[in-house]
This record gives C-alpha cells, structure tokens and sequence, in this order.
C-alpha cells in the first residue's frame, strides 16, 4: 500500500521501491535552520568583517613583515612606501628631535648615502646606538680614527619628507655647511639640493605604520579569523541544527501499527495455546483406549472356551 505524502516546508518526500517493483513513500524529516545558527552566522560574518576592516586599517602590512625588508644600498632610489633595510655606518648630525616630557623619544639624523644626506628618523630604542655611531663620525671626520667600526642595522618604511622636517634640515645645513667644506666632507656649493634628499627612513615602520602597532592589529585579525574558523566547524558538523521532530500523524500512525501488532502477536498465542490444549486430551485418550484393549485381550486369555471344554 501506496501512502501519499504532501512535500512541505519542514519535510521532504522520499521514494523507496520495494522488491516486487512498487514505489513506496515515506516522509522524511528536513533539518530546520535553527535559530542557534543563525546568530553563529551572523557572528561569524561579523567577526570576518571585523578581520578585513582590522587588515584594512594596517594596509595589509602584515604581507610585507611577512616578506620582510629589502636590502637597499641607496635609500633615496626606492619607491615611496617601501619597506627597506639598512646598515647605518655614518651619522653626521641631527636636526630635530622628538620629546615626551623631558625625555627624547626620537631623532632626524642625516645619515651619508649614495652621495647625499638622508633623513633616517631613530625610534627611542635606537638612540644610544645612533649617538655612538655620530660620536665616532665626528671623530672620523677630526681626523682621531681611521675607521668606522659601529654600525646598526635598521628597517623602515621610505617617505617623502614633510615641509616642516625639510625646512629644519636646509636650516642645519646653512648652519654647518662652512664646517663640512672645511672637513672636506662636501664640495662648496650654493645649491643645498645637490646633497640634501627629499626623503625619509622612517625606522621600526611598515606602511608608514608603527610596527608594534600592526603586530597587534594583525593578531586580532588573525583570533577573528579563528573564531570564524571555529564557527565554521561547528557548523559543519551540526552542532547548531535542531533535531527534526516527528510528525503527530507519524507518531499515531506508528502506535497504531505497534498496537496492532502487539493485538496479533496476543491472538496468534491464544490461537496456538488453544490447539495445544485441545490435541494433549486425544492422544491421552488414545493410550487409555489402547491400554484397555490390550487389557481386554489379556484377560480373554484367562479363560477357555466352554465349547473346547
């Protein structure tokens, strides 16, 4: 027997055919998306959407810390924006610095490369460094050394010079260039372009970003991005679906035939328990009636016939 069944929005119809070539329907149970899931979406995407507006925010620098920094011998060929590294082996001399308070937290060195002063910006945990590299330039330059033995090695981002930093720069270069054409540093000259570039290594930057601070960005990008992962996995594995319910009619339906069935097994017992009971009483009755023949014929034996006699 064929039952019909009604295709809804919570259940799916299944054809199964049976042995002697008959369709057989039956109602399956669709997954509902429950409403566990949909908040595990909808934090999902929000945590996707937090990832890419936190990479944004860095410029995807993250692509660039994982490349790492070019090796650049002249820094004021690259491009602006690139990420270089370079061996400081000269400081000539400062000419602006940063303050918190009262302690200095950075300097603007001008640093000689590929025949010009560039402006190599130290961050606070290069400053001793750079002070004993200019400690010992001046004194290369005096004449008391031979060599430049110190160096650092620094990487940066390179940027083009803000009009406030190059008007400090030409500044200090009106104020020491007598000395320098005295050291035989420079040629005399009356353009101060010919020496000074118009560019910047802003050090411990990527994307002219705080390293630090794209370290940070990046690792809460990178925990968003788990979290969405996690999720994701969850959710693969059903973790959020709600267990499809029984139908009421299935549910009746099933009873119905279970009692049915009980009511058949009971009454193919009593059936069986009466045959047996109605089969012991004859076969008890046929050895008694076998018994008393038997005895019958025995007891004819004892006596004679009174014609023989």
């Amino acid at each position: 027997m064929n039952k019909k069944v009604t295709q809804t929005s919570e259940n799916t119809s299944e054809i199964i055919k049976t042995s002697d070539g008959s369709e057989n329907a039956s109602s399956k149970v669709a997954p509902k998306v429950s409403k566990k899931l949909r908040k595990a979406l909808i934090r999902a995407g929000s945590a996707f959407l937090a990832s890419l507006c936190l990479l944004a925010a860095t410029k995807f620098s993250f692509i660039d810390l994982i490349r790492g920094p070019k090796e650049s011998d002249v820094v004021q060929d690259e491009d602006i924006g690139a990420f270089v590294k370079r061996d400081i082996f000269a400081v000539v001399g400062y000419y602006d610095e940063q303050k918190s308070g009262d302690k200095v937290t950075g300097k603007y060195a001008l640093v000689p490369i590929g025949g010009k002063f560039v402006t190599v910006h130290f961050t606070k945990r290069y400053i001793e460094s750079a002070d004993a590299i200019y400690s010992e330039t001046q004194n290369y330059i005096k004449g008391s050394l031979y060599t430049l033995d110190k160096y650092v090695v620094v990487d940066g981002t390179v940027e083009k010079l803000d009009d406030e930093l190059s008007g400090k720069m030409y500044d200090w270069f009106s104020d020491n260039k007598q000395w320098l054409v005295d050291s035989q540093v420079i040629a005399d000259t009356n353009d101060a372009s010919e020496y000074l570039s118009d560019v910047v290594l802003s050090v411990d930057t990527v994307s002219s970003l705080n390293q630090t601070l794209v370290f940070i960005v990046t690792g809460l990008a990178a925990l968003c991005l788990l979290y969405v992962i996690a999720e994701l996995i969850l959710m693969a594995s059903g973790f959020y679906l709600d267990k499809p319910k029984k139908n009421k009619d299935e549910v009746c339906e099933k009873d119905t035939e279970q009692k049915d069935l009980e009511m058949e097994e009971d009454s193919s017992f009593e059936e069986s328990s009466r045959e047996n009971s109605e089969t012991e009483p004859e076969s008890i009755n046929g050895e008694q009636i076998t018994e008393n023949t038997e005895s019958a014929d025995t007891d004819s034996g004892d006596f004679e016939n009174p014609e023989e006699k």
